[in-house]
């Protein structure tokens, strides 16, 4: 082989010297063979480029192939549509259920409007390369609803949290979807901006940027909107700076290369270089430590002001015809306070089918933590009417801690929900409410009956005994099947009998019809107790919250009759086969576990609190005795007090 290629060499080459001479009759054979030699090799070096151009074309994912791309050969309609289920994974891969404390608010159902991200007014041409700063695009990989709880696993070594690290800093440079796909070629871009579907969440999270909201908005082209805004985040305004401190070296900075000083942490990295055989050793130096009493934390401040939320609300204000979903979650109720008194202008909402008031503010007492009998801060005592009580297409409404429309002229923090007149005239104007979320809020004065017939879930949280018993006495449920109850506070034995009794309008109670119950707090005597269980007969999910003071008998009752036997069956829930459970040791949960299943009902689905002490060895025994065993976060139930099904297997 090597011969044929000599013998090709040495023919090409006898050519190219024949051609030179015939063109330069004058010209030495050396001078020609030269020539054609360094001909020869230009022409090797130029194939040569283009082979190597070609492979790299070829394998390079971002450089366009030369022969086209068979994907732009697909119907417009068809790569629209590869991109909607692009954005649907992209949420479900980052969704609700995995978010970490830090940034569970960047839920990636939509646009983070602190990101940056290119409008259509700004000049970017998207067949080149688009590069942007990390400071510029800070959309978490939620998964941001990873734990709440921030506590490394135990098992977890500072090399696995260091990559965890790498991984966030990764996260953090993720572009929403729809926003990279628009973003990769011009006939991409066209699609993507012109596929409206692709618009229509909007989460205004951590610090405001309006134009790129407003080019949002612009995008989802009049169709229904899903409106978050998360007015919750916090940031530290020194942290902002790129530097880190002000623009300054950091105290007790040492010069590169020195050995750290005393009282900072260092870590030891040592390298072996088997080509060399040589240990080489380098100090890294943390954060300082310093001796004495702490320092004072750095205030935080709200990445959105409460200017910044009345320009978030000229901008949706305008759309509320559109809005589909509107929720809003508020530290403080100045903020609420706002939004209340702008939604009573609206004359409607008529696409409207989720609406969620949070406000997490405590009102019952005052600067010195010392409770008051007035609503706090008083000059935002008065409340309001959303939409003029005109959302016929409601489906769930959850009011968290915030007064509407009322007769009574004295507020109280405890009883801050509308007059009963105002409620009734929502529920009267919503035909197709599923879900009614109640917490901290709930309607006062004299109670008609009223009958809510589509009403699936009831959510009642945070209420008193006063007000919560004439509430349900009320309340006429024909269709509930899902319950949660989060009550403290008081003895609300009278409440649990009312619940075991004969509903308003029914031969039954309202537990006789429950397949699905989250019980987090219900403080009444054993004998109630007995009466609310034996109630539960068609029950099939319970999520139980146990109390944490393990001193007193009552606090776990719950759980200790779920295992009580009558006969050769269960005493009480025989068709409960899902549970969720938190507070409780995973040793007394498998002894649960067990006793439900000699006992003929066995569970099909356990789900523990990611705060319960459970050890390995009881870990692999629940996944060997049980078809489905989990944890989940129990700070993820705390944000929406919701009963929760997601995880659970619905009724056929």
């Amino acid at each position: 082989m090597a011969n044929e290629y000599e013998a090709r060499l040495t023919a090409d080459l006898k050519q190219r010297v024949a051609a030179i001479l015939l063109e330069n009759p004058g010209m030495s054979p050396e001078d020609a063979m030269r020539e054609a030699q360094a001909a020869l090799l230009a022409q090797a070096e130029a194939d040569l480029f283009h082979k190597i151009t070609d492979i790299e074309t070829k394998n390079n994912p971002f450089r366009p192939p030369t022969t086209g791309c068979p994907i732009n050969d697909l119907p417009p309609e068809l790569l629209a549509h590869i991109f909607t289920l692009g954005c649907k994974l992209d949420e479900e891969e980052s969704g609700h259920d995995e978010i970490d404390d830090m940034d569970w608010d960047e839920d990636s159902e939509g646009l983070d409007l602190a990101d940056d991200w290119e409008t259509d007014d700004e000049e970017g041409d998207a067949d080149e390369e688009i590069v942007q700063s990390s400071e510029d695009v800070h959309m978490s990989s939620s998964n941001t609803r990873a734990t709440r709880s921030g506590a490394v696993p135990p098992e977890t070594d500072e090399e696995d949290s260091d990559d965890d690290d790498d991984e966030d800093e990764a996260d953090d440079m993720l572009l929403p979807f729809q926003v990279l796909v628009s973003h990769v070629c011009r006939h991409w871009r066209e699609i993507s901006l012109g596929t409206h579907t692709l618009w229509t969440t909007i989460r205004f999270a951590g610090h405001l940027n309006a134009e790129k909201a407003s080019a949002w908005i612009e995008r989802a082209n009049d169709l229904p909107l899903d409106i978050y805004i998360e007015a919750t985040d916090l940031h530290d305004p020194q942290h902002n700076d790129p530097e880190g401190e002000q623009g300054g070296q950091q105290e007790d900075a040492q010069p590169p290369g020195a050995w750290p000083g005393p009282g900072q942490i260092t870590s030891i990295v040592m390298a072996f270089n088997p080509a060399t055989g040589t240990l080489t050793t380098s100090a890294h130096t943390g954060i300082p430590f310093h001796a004495g009493p702490p320092q004072p934390e750095r205030p935080m401040e709200l990445c959105l002001s409460l200017d910044d939320l009345k320009v978030i609300l000229d901008l949706i204000i305008p759309r509320v015809a559109q809005w589909r979903l509107f929720e809003v979650s508020v530290n403080y109720y100045t903020y609420m306070y706002e939004i209340l008194s702008r939604l009573a202008h609206c004359p409607g909402a008529p696409l409207l089918e989720e609406l969620g008031l949070y406000n997490y503010e405590e009102t019952d007492t005052n600067e010195d933590g010392e409770e008051v009998e007035t609503f706090q801060p008083a000059h935002l005592a008065e409340a309001f009417l959303p939409f003029s009580a005109n959302a016929p297409n409601i489906k769930h409404v959850a009011f968290w801690g915030v007064h509407i429309a009322r007769s009574s002229s004295r507020t109280t923090p405890r009883t801050c929900g509308p007059a009963f007149a105002s409620f009734r005239a929502m529920l009267d104007a919503s035909p197709e409410l599923d879900l009614l979320s109640l917490c901290y809020s709930g309607p006062t004065g004299d109670m008609e009956p009223i009958a809510i017939p589509s009403l699936h879930a009831l959510v009642l949280c945070d209420m008193e005994k006063d007000l919560v018993i004439p509430l349900v006495a009320a309340l006429e449920l024909p269709a509930l099947d899902e319950l949660t109850v989060d009550l403290h506070g008081e003895d609300f034995t009278d409440f649990a009998e009312q619940l075991a009794k004969h509903a308003r309008g029914q031969t039954r109670s309202l537990l006789a019809g429950l397949t699905t119950l989250k019980l987090a707090g219900l403080h009444c005597n054993n004998t109630t107790r007995d009466m609310v269980m034996a109630q539960l007969d068609g029950l099939k999910r319970l999520h139980l919250k146990c109390e944490e003071d393990e001193e007193e008998e009552q606090e776990d009752a719950w759980f200790k009759r779920l295992k009580e036997v009558k006969g050769t069956g269960v005493r009480y829930c025989p068709k409960l086969d899902s549970l969720k459970i938190e507070g409780i040791e995973g040793a007394v949960l498998k002894d649960l576990v067990i006793a439900r299943k000699e006992a003929g009902a066995p569970f099909k689905q356990v789900f523990l609190g990611t705060l319960d002490e459970l050890s390995k060895r009881d870990e692999q025994w629940f996944r060997a005795n049980v078809e489905q065993f989990d944890f989940f976060d129990p700070s993820d139930d705390e944000e929406e007090e919701a009963v929760e099904v997601d995880a659970m297997d619905t009724d056929a």
